[in-house]
């Protein structure tokens, strides 16, 4: 009995290892298909990609010198820039600082401007208008004066003794 258990254990490992060699061997020929496949893939892929890996490595290549001046002229813009626009920053500073004084001449022009006409308003007020205003006045009595005399006086008579009308040739 012990033979035949031994037996028995000896054939179910032979047939184990057969058919665990089995499934190795199927292992192996799925592998070795998929590995052609990906070899194939893998080729396909390299003729296809080859070209284009080429021309972006020329465009790369040609690119970055380009690509290194504009850079450089950006860098040299920006700072010419910078510098321009400090400059008209101190211009438009320069220019609304005179803008100002000139805005503070022209007010103490104009003030002093209306501050002497006022004192030649005033002047003439009292040194001409005053003065003007008297003689008018005085010849104003004159005339009042003359013309009461004149109204007052005896009319005249010339020698053929008729009265003259002297309003007419007045």
């Amino acid at each position: 009995m012990d033979n035949t258990i031994i037996t028995i254990f000896v054939v179910v490992a032979a047939v184990a290892i057969v058919v665990q060699m089995g499934v190795l061997l199927a292992l192996y020929k799925a592998l070795r298909q998929t590995s052609e496949r990906m070899e194939g893939i893998a080729g396909r892929l390299e003729q296809q990609a080859t070209p284009v890996l080429t021309t972006a490595a020329a465009i790369l290549a040609d690119a970055k010198p380009k690509l290194a001046e504009i850079t450089s002229n950006l860098a040299e813009t920006s700072a010419s820039v910078r510098t321009h626009v400090t400059h008209v920053g101190e211009a438009t500073s320069e220019i609304v600082e005179r803008a100002r004084m000139k805005a503070v001449r022209l007010d103490e022009l104009v003030s002093s401007a209306a501050h002497k006409v006022e004192a030649t308003s005033e002047m003439l007020q009292d040194k001409v208008f005053s003065p003007l205003r008297r003689v008018r006045s005085i010849v104003t009595a004159l005339n009042v004066g003359l013309s009461f005399f004149k109204s007052h006086r005896p009319p005249r008579k010339n020698s053929a003794g008729e009265v003259e009308d002297e309003e007419m040739f007045i």
